[in-house]
């Protein structure tokens, strides 16, 4: 071999054919260990799975040959056996095949294949979860040890967003119907860490995208008739249910996924919120949203939302919930001068109306 490396190793060309027969090595060598664990012909099938993702100039021609097909029901069932037993050998094999993949590589399709599999292992492996809560089923398997096979699985596998995004979202709304039922055994923020890693742009907007939805229909339930659109509606009832939830580091969580796939800042979507509240005179509502973090941005909102008031006592309400009723311990002397000259122009206003009595 080392003969043979010096003789490869003149020129670029030569590199590559040693790095794919090194490569093509090592996967034998695996495949060996893996012997007592499964069968021959699932061995067979594997490495012929394998040269098909190395051997790009025929890939035409393997094609032909059924390399870009599904794997079998027999390989399907030896690597849900092997991650239960050694999920360290499964994310070694799934290494193998995600290294050789590219956009036009003929192992894309390996590779998600060999990824839906454990997408749908980690969806079964929840669904006893589920049934192991109720009590409604017997396993060998306790809580615990299905719970850390699940943070297991999910850090070992490097989803691919573009070609398994519908896969990826039935599993993100199962993983968090199973996290937010009472008494769960899963923690939301420990799945996160798992899943969350380098160059995962995608999945995270993905994960953002579902966790809105589910926030939605969770705050949602009930939908009251108002003006605007639906989806204003929905986002001013998400976004005031989230704040006036007394579990703060909860909120802020949901609010920066909630955010991330609006692509809107969570200041610009607070006050955007705070103005429609504005808008329909919901004085209350506003006052609840703005009591805790976001309470410095009370006079900025009278200066936004000055226009909008219909009459003189909605512009003095306006004045008496975001000014008046104010600790000045915010450091905005000049939006303060500003609401002090709204408010004794009001207080003017109000004067002749009275004397034209």
């Amino acid at each position: 071999l080392l003969v043979l490396e010096k003789w490869l190793a003149r020129n670029q060309v030569q590199k590559l054919v040693l790095a794919v027969f090194q490569r093509e090595t090592e996967f034998l060598l695996f495949l060996e260990e893996l012997q007592k664990d499964v069968s021959e012909e699932v061995l067979k099938e594997l490495f012929e799975a394998y040269v098909c993702t190395r051997n790009r100039r025929v890939a035409d021609v393997k094609r032909r040959d059924g390399c870009s097909q599904r794997f079998s029901l027999d390989v399907v069932s030896a690597l849900r056996k092997l991650l239960l037993r050694a999920p360290q050998r499964a994310q070694v094999l799934l290494e193998f095949f995600q290294e050789e993949q590219g956009t036009h590589s003929p192992s894309i399709q390996q590779h998600c294949s060999l990824q839906n599999i454990f997408v749908e292992f980690l969806r079964d492996s929840l669904k006893s979860l589920q049934r192991l809560q109720c009590g409604s089923e017997i396993s060998e398997l306790d809580q615990r040890e299905l719970t850390d096979i699940i943070y297991s699985v999910l850090s070992m596998v490097t989803f691919e967003v573009e070609h398994q995004a519908d896969e990826l979202q039935h599993l993100f709304r199962e993983l968090l119907d199973v996290c937010w039922a009472e008494g769960s055994p899963l923690r939301e923020e420990k799945l996160l860490s798992c899943m969350l890693r380098k160059r995962s742009r995608g999945l995270l907007n993905l994960y953002s995208s579902v966790l809105m939805d589910k926030t939605r229909e969770k705050f949602l339930v009930s939908k009251s008739a108002g003006k605007g659109s639906s989806e204003q509606l929905d986002t001013e009832r998400t976004m005031m249910n989230l704040f006036s939830d007394h579990k703060e580091a909860s909120s802020w969580k949901t609010v920066y996924f909630y955010c991330l796939s609006s692509s809107k800042h969570f200041l610009e979507q607070i006050l955007v919120t705070a103005l429609a509240l504005l808008k329909r005179e919901d004085f209350s509502g506003l006052s609840s949203l703005l009591r805790r973090e976001f309470n410095p941005l009370s006079r900025l909102l009278v200066l936004l939302g000055w226009t909008h008031c219909q009459s003189l006592e909605s512009a003095k309400t306006l004045l008496w919930t975001l000014h008046k009723t104010q600790v000045d311990l915010c450091n905005d002397s000049v939006l303060k001068d500003f609401c002090d000259g709204l408010w004794a122009q009001v207080e003017v206003l109000e004067w002749c109306i009275q004397q034209n009595r």
